[in-house]
Order: structure tokens, then C-alpha cells, then sequence
């Protein structure tokens, strides 16, 4: 049974919208790169002699795909450390500048054609905006206990608005005006963002400026999802859900590609609606579900009930149905993933946010690249095998977390 929890204290959004607008942006240009590069490289578009088997370019675009995680999982729990020792604004500054270059970098790799610069400079854009985890560390200081989940879902709402204004606007751009265009937008877009944390975001995190930091530590970090004993398991549980939606969200376009030949303008209509549902999911429903139901409760459920939804995508044999499975277990899903980054941040101190959930965005993003470069060569073998596969993995996922018992006398302050 689901356990009904407290009502959230309401929590001003107004000096964290500057975070949310990085959060958005970040994943309107990933959304761009998932919508765009499979197509890209499965149709004759320049990146390969047209003698290449289509099974081989499906390996490519997963490896592609699985780039720009890679180095948010890299980056996450190193950037989360730094922020807590030198403050979340300047070091998310810093990272927004780099991130600028190299979008620059991605933009000017598509309009050469030139598939291992586009490869390399995804990797560096996931590492520089590996900073989600300053953002999520920020709404995490500012928050209640009571309201980190209605904050939180806002993060995922704002996810999922970059997720569909990408794919929808940005790929209808790349049909009429070419690939690299809709970077070039992004681009300029982080700019203005840059701008708009610059003069508006007012960190309330003050950093302990006397306390030495170990940089072999901070590389080392994510070390610690392994020997953290009260809270590794929920690491595990979310390290399982995130690989099962967010694998499932990445090659799901492989899915369509091949079974229904969509197109590239058709492909990114598909991922704008299914992250308008996203959006939806998130931004109306998940805050009055928090406020009745525990967050572990919500993961649990909507992890089962998702997972067993995205199996059943594979069964029908007509076009149209993927409309009608794929999207309503997308729309639940997207609770079980704004109940698992709130869940993990109240087992544990303030000054403890930024590296648990520094790490706990690395196991997303870890698990995102994992489940892209897996999905390639499942998709490979037989091309279903990849959904049936992350739907497995989440109903996983949610049957560990019906065993963990948190302590609930206190918090972590390891």
C-alpha cells in the first residue's frame, strides 16, 4: 500500500528559475543530439559511404548517443564536489563558459561532417554540463524537507520542456535549414543564460572555504555509491530506473527508425510529445501525488506499473499503437524519477547535497550512456530486445526499494 505522507511546505521559486533555465537548456541541446543523430546517421546525410549496413550505423549512433552521458558521469560527482567547496555559482559559471565553446564545437562538426569531432565534443559538453548537479544541489539548499519533492519535479518538468522544444523546434529547423543550425540556437540560448545566473542567482550555499578538499577524493568520489553502506542501495535502485527510462527514452528512436521507418521530421514530432507528456506528468501531477504519497511510496509503484507499460510496447504490430503504449508509460515513469533524485536527497545532511547528488546524477548519466551504447548493439541483435530489456530493469529497480528500510532517526553525516 502507498504511504500517505505530509503536505509540502510551498517554497519561492522565483531565485532558483535561473537553474531551471540551465537544467532546461542543457537538455533542449542533448534532446537535439537524441532526436537528430540517429536518423542523421542511419539516412545517407554525408557521415557515411552508403555501403555501410545499416546494423553497423545503429552501433555508431548508440556510441554517439552514449558520449555526451559518458562525460556527464564523469563529471557529476567531481563538479558537485567543487561546488561545495568554492560555492554552486561560481563554479556553474565557469562550466556554462566551457559549455558555450564547446556546443561551438558540436555546431561546426555537423556542418563539416566530421563524425569524430562530433563525438569528441559531445563527450566535453556532457562533462561541463555535468553542472545539473550544481542546480540540483541549489534547489536542494533553499528547499524543505516537506517540499524538495514538488521542487524536484519542477527540475524534471524543466527537463522535459527542454526535451520537447528541442526535438520539435529544433529538428523542424534542421530539415529546412541544416543540421547544425538549431546548435548554433542553443548556443546562442546558453549565452543568455549565462547572463541570466550571472545577474540573478544568489547562491544561499556558503562554502567552508577553511576545509581542505582532496582532489584525489573528488576524482574518487563516486567510489563512495559502493561504500556508503545506508544509502548504496538506493543508489542501486536508481541507477536501475534511470537506465531503464533513460535507455529505453535514447534508443527508442532506433526502435521507430527501424520498425516504421519514421523519418526525421516524423522522429522528432515523436520526442517532442512524448517530453511534452513528460513535462505534463511532472509539472501537474507529481506534486499532488507527493503530497499524499511518500516519494519511496511513488518510485516503488510507478516503477512497476512503467516498467510492465514499456514491455508491452513491443506486442502490437501496427504503426499508430506506439502513440498509445510508449507515451502513457513515459508519462508514468517520469514520477519514478523525480521521487528517486528528492528521495535520495532527504537520507542525507545539507552538507552532504552536493556530492550525493553529484553522484546520484552520475549513476543517471552513467546509466544513460550505458543504456544508449546497449541499446545499439541489442538493437543490433534484434531490435525489440533493447525495450523489453529497460522495462526488466526497472521493475528490478522498484522491487529492491520495496526491501530498504531507511533509518529514520536520523541522517547520514558521514
Amino acid at each position: 500500500m502507498l504511504t500517505a505522507g505530509t503536505t509540502p511546505n510551498k517554497t519561492d521559486i522565483h531565485p532558483i528559475l535561473p537553474l531551471y533555465m540551465v537544467i532546461s537548456t542543457a537538455f533542449a541541446g542533448y534532446g537535439l543530439m537524441v532526436a537528430l543523430f540517429i536518423p542523421m546517421l542511419i539516412h545517407d546525410t554525408g557521415f557515411f559511404d552508403s555501403s555501410v549496413s545499416s546494423s553497423t550505423r545503429a552501433i555508431y549512433g548508440g556510441i554517439l548517443l552514449a558520449l555526451y552521458p559518458l562525460g556527464q558521469f564523469l563529471g557529476a560527482p567531481v563538479i558537485g564536489s567543487l561546488a561545495d567547496k568554492f560555492g554552486r555559482k561560481r563554479v556553474l559559471n565557469i562550466s556554462l563558459v566551457f559549455t558555450v565553446f564547446f556546443y561551438i564545437v558540436i555546431a561546426y562538426a555537423l556542418d563539416i561532417r566530421l563524425l569524430w569531432l562530433l563525438m569528441g565534443a559531445c563527450f566535453f559538453a556532457g562533462l561541463t554540463e555535468s553542472n545539473v548537479a550544481i542546480c540540483q544541489s541549489s534547489i536542494a539548499d533553499i528547499s524543505t524537507e516537506e517540499d524538495r519533492g514538488r521542487l524536484f519535479s519542477y527540475l524534471y518538468s524543466f527537463m522535459s520542456l527542454g526535451y520537447f522544444i528541442g526535438p520539435l523546434a529544433g529538428g523542424q529547423i534542421a530539415v529546412h535549414y541544416g543540421l547544425s543550425t538549431p546548435f548554433w540556437i542553443v548556443v546562442a540560448m546558453l549565452v543568455l543564460v549565462y547572463i541570466w545566473v550571472w545577474i540573478s542567482f544568489h547562491d544561499p550555499y556558503v562554502p567552508n572555504k577553511d576545509k581542505a578538499i582532496s582532489y584525489f577524493k573528488t576524482f574518487t568520489n563516486l567510489a563512495t555509491v559502493f561504500t556508503d553502506l545506508p544509502i548504496r542501495r538506493v543508489y542501486l535502485v536508481n541507477f536501475l530506473i534511470y537506465f531503464g527510462l533513460f535507455g529505453i527514452a535514447r534508443t527508442i528512436t532506433i526502435y521507430v527508425v527501424d520498425e516504421w521507418n519514421f523519418s526525421l521530421d516524423k522522429v522528432t514530432l515523436y520526442y517532442a510529445i512524448a517530453s511534452a507528456a513528460c513535462g505534463i506528468s511532472n509539472l501537474f501531477f507529481f506534486a499532488p501525488l507527493a503530497k499524499r504519497f511518500s516519494l519511496r511510496s511513488i518510485a516503488i509503484w510507478s516503477g512497476l506499473v512503467g516498467g510492465i507499460m514499456l514491455i508491452i510496447v513491443v506486442i502490437p504490430q501496427a504503426e499508430y499503437t506506439i502513440w498509445f503504449t510508449s507515451i502513457p508509460a513515459f508519462f508514468v515513469l517520469m514520477w519514478a524519477i523525480s521521487a528517486c533524485g528528492a528521495y535520495i536527497s532527504t537520507l542525507v545532511s545539507p552538507e552532504r547535497q552536493g556530492r550525493v547528488l553529484g553522484n546520484n546524477l552520475a549513476l543517471q548519466v552513467g546509466a544513460e550512456s550505458i543504456g544508449a551504447a546497449l541499446g545499439g548493439f541489442l538493437a543490433a541483435i534484434f531490435v525489440p530486445l533493447s525495450v523489453v530489456t529497460y522495462g526488466i530493469a526497472i521493475i528490478l529497480g522498484s522491487l529492491i526499494l520495496i526491501t530498504y528500510k531507511p533509518d529514520k532517526e536520523s541522517k547520514v553525516t558521514g
